[in-house]
């Protein structure tokens, strides 16, 4: 290898974006944003880094495994590399925005840094782009925010779109009876997250058999309601 391909190794998992790809995810980005203000969407733009305490916290810690961690030379206290932005916009909900009248209606675009690909995506850096509508607990805000989606996937010319939907507060809610010590209670989560059947059947007691059946109500809506109205 000579000097100068030396110098321009990358570590797996990180490349350059060169043209015209990189005019390409700059263009997909601009349009997506576009039609998230045409709804009503205002753009916020949280920093790359933060406090480990801060960035991991709440729904931030399903990413706890995957997010790059260094030592802060001036505070002399831990920070994260973000890994996903949508932690970042709740916490800026909740404190920056905590006072702001509801609904509120944010997006964000950016890059994040994982410490691993998956095996659907083998790539550590990536831009991220989406939307949240925050303090609106009702059907017809999740139909928003899947509508505004598929406008904005259609802008880009995306075919065969599909979405997922999840309740993240199903898991408080099931949990919060057991009263697991923290790191149980911890290791359970990051169970749920993995979809992890046997570590979530031997820590989950007398819902193991509940989460089980939750695990597996994925996939179509039809066949997804059926197994979550049996569990």
């Amino acid at each position: 290898m000579t000097e100068a391909a030396a110098i321009a190794l990358l570590p797996p998992g990180l490349r350059d974006l060169l043209p015209p790809e990189a005019e390409t995810e700059a263009a997909a980005i601009e349009a997506m944003g576009a039609v998230f203000a045409a709804h009503g969407y205002e753009r916020v733009k949280p920093p790359l880094l933060e406090f480990e305490e801060g960035l991991l916290g709440g729904m931030g810690a399903a990413t706890a495994d995957v997010t790059f961690r260094l030592m802060d030379p001036v505070s002399q206290r831990m920070m994260g590399l973000r890994a996903d932005i949508t932690p970042q916009v709740a916490r800026i909900a909740a404190v920056r925005l905590g006072r702001s009248p509801r609904p509120l209606r944010l997006s964000y675009a950016g890059q994040v840094l994982r410490v691993r690909g998956s095996e659907l995506r083998a790539a550590r850096q990536f831009a991220q782009a989406g939307i949240e509508l925050i303090g609106a607990d009702c059907a017809e805000a999740d139909a928003e925010v899947i509508a505004v989606a598929a406008e904005a996937l259609a802008a880009l010319g995306v075919p065969g779109v599909s979405f997922d939907l999840t309740l993240p507060t199903l898991a408080d809610e099931l949990l919060a009876p057991l009263a697991l010590p923290p790191e149980r209670e911890a290791s359970l989560r990051h169970a749920l997250d993995r979809k992890d059947a046997a570590e979530v059947a031997a820590l989950a007691g007398p819902i193991a058999d509940t989460l089980d059946e939750l695990m597996h109500a994925a996939g179509a809506a039809d066949r997804a309601l059926e197994a979550l109205a049996a569990a």
